[in-house]
């Protein structure tokens, strides 16, 4: 666990954070790094390692977040099924940079058949020198699901960011059985636990961090296509073959939720790795983080337009900048459909 006098961890599911007043609170954003650290993965790996040393050195952030699939136990791809080695290594990796991080689980961490289930790696995480990590509570669906409230000079909370676990799959099984989403109970405990917060401190905003986008994504997206002006664009655009969204097939109530709740004003998720889009629907800005994968997907060595990492940069008086740091020069804004 990282340890710093800027940090305490106030019970379970709980930590606190110091942040500077003086100067501007960096958070970057890293997703779907599929490191697969086997056999038939090495010179794959080692370019997603290097992509992350210059995502690092060129965005100097405060806070590291990863979004899920960090590491990928899929025998036909790394060579191995020991996601304890891989979570060891990953950890080792991102300590190397003396810069503190949190993760939540994609649906790739843990594969079938894989060494350890995610209350394992839990327990690795937690160990990591620069680790932000706590399992939450263990009535809640899925494993990971936390707050880090970040605190300024005053002992205000002026943001908090909720770390969620979006499952993996659905009933049945796994791939085949589709997606699984956040599961109503972590909604309501979510919810609860920014509405104890927002009483506290009346100004604080917050931001969701978790793996598979809600379903509202897509529906936004395509109002937009549709010449909808009350979703917004921001950056970025859908590479996924036919306008693809991984989203789950069960309709889930975090985002209606989080509208109503009003207190969630930016959500960040991965699993798309091609795409890229942020956009603002229903007071809600979300975004899709730029990818890492090398290994994951058929032929992704050779696509370079959307690999990168996503900088969150909350400023000194309060408001908050997103953009996306791409790993090459280019990065595609086309949005299919929209002129």
């Amino acid at each position: 666990m990282y340890r710093s006098d800027r940090l305490r961890q106030v019970d379970e599911e709980t930590f606190t954070l110091r942040i500077p007043k003086d100067r501007d609170f960096k958070i970057l954003q890293l997703t779907d790094l599929h490191l697969g650290f086997g056999i038939l993965s090495r010179n794959r790996d080692k370019l997603a390692l290097d992509a992350v040393r210059k995502l690092i050195k060129k965005s100097k952030p405060d806070l590291i977040v990863l979004t899920g699939d960090s590491i990928f136990p899929f025998l036909p791809k790394s060579g191995t099924l020991n996601n304890r080695r891989q979570a060891k290594k990953l950890m080792a990796f991102l300590d190397s940079f003396e810069i503190p991080y949190t993760q939540v689980f994609g649906n790739h961490d843990c594969e079938m058949g894989s060494v350890c289930n995610k209350e394992e790696l839990a327990e690795l995480y937690k160990k990591g020198r620069y680790c932000i990590f706590t399992e939450g509570r263990k009535e809640l669906t899925g494993v990971g699901n936390f707050l880090i409230e970040l605190v300024d000079d005053s002992g205000k909370v002026p943001l908090s960011l909720v770390m969620l676990d979006s499952n993996m799959y659905g009933e049945g099984g796994w791939f085949y059985s589709g997606f699984d989403c956040i599961q109503d109970d972590q909604v309501t405990w979510c919810m609860g636990r920014l509405n104890a917060l927002k009483r506290e401190y009346p100004d604080m905003n917050a931001m969701a961090f978790f793996h598979m986008p809600p379903r509202e994504f897509k529906e936004a997206y395509e109002k937009m296509k549709l010449g909808d002006k009350n979703v917004i664009y921001r950056h970025g655009s859908i590479g996924e073959k036919n306008e693809y969204f991984g989203i789950s097939k069960f309709k889930g109530t975090f985002f209606d939720r989080a509208v109503k709740n009003g207190i969630i004003k930016w959500m960040f998720c991965g699993h798309d790795h091609l795409n890229t889009l942020s956009l603002i629907y229903k007071g809600i800005q979300m975004t899709y983080g730029m990818s890492i994968d090398y290994l994951g997907y058929m032929g992704i060595k050779k696509s370079y337009i959307q690999r990168g990492g996503t900088l969150i940069t909350r400023r000194t008086d309060g408001s908050v900048d997103i953009r996306m740091v791409p790993l090459g020069a280019v990065v595609s804004t086309r949005v299919k459909g929209v002129h």
